[in-house]
């Protein structure tokens, strides 16, 4: 594949971008992508073994949604920089020690968002600083009301879900 050209839609915060693609057979095609920064996403264990969420209002889905702690990563910051600084601004722990499990790409087919995953564990007290737009509801879940909220479909948010079943795989939770 060869990009024929590009150009900027919109910048903001995110930023837009349509590409003329040219594929293996000659034929060109535009392509939307949303360039994002890249995020983390935090499995928060306590010592008691229950998981600690966020829920949170998501405008662009117009409800509140059961999720991670996640957050956007800075210009050029460590993605363990940011899980710590996310875990400490939203749900007021810090972790003792984060686990690196890897990446996700969670829509490749219109954003080049990288999303890292870190489980925390060993979590102390630190004082909440959420962000201005940041109204959140801390909820901690066992593993059978972790189950229960999978099952029933109260967590629907896929990076949780994706990352809480790579902690399972890996002998995490």
């Amino acid at each position: 594949m060869r990009v024929v050209s590009s150009e900027i839609l919109y910048q903001g915060k995110l930023r837009a971008v349509r590409d003329t693609v040219e594929y293996p057979n000659g034929s060109c095609h535009a392509h939307e992508t949303i360039e994002h920064p890249g995020a983390v996403v935090i499995l928060p264990i306590t010592a008691s073994g229950s998981v600690v969420f966020v829920e949170q209002y998501r405008h662009s889905i117009r409800q509140s949604l059961l999720e991670l702690p996640a957050g956007t990563l800075e210009k050029g910051e460590d993605p363990a920089v940011c899980a710590f600084r996310e875990l400490t601004e939203e749900i007021g722990m810090a972790p003792g020690s984060l686990v690196a499990l890897g990446t996700l790409f969670p829509a490749p087919g219109f954003c080049d968002e990288i999303q890292y995953l870190f489980c925390a564990k060993d979590l102390r007290e630190e004082k909440a600083t959420p962000d201005e737009d940041e109204f959140i509801t801390i909820v901690e879940l066992d593993r059978a009301q972790l189950d229960e909220a999978i099952t029933s479909g109260k967590l629907m948010d896929a990076k949780s879900l994706a990352l809480i079943l790579r902690a399972r795989l890996g002998g995490l939770l």
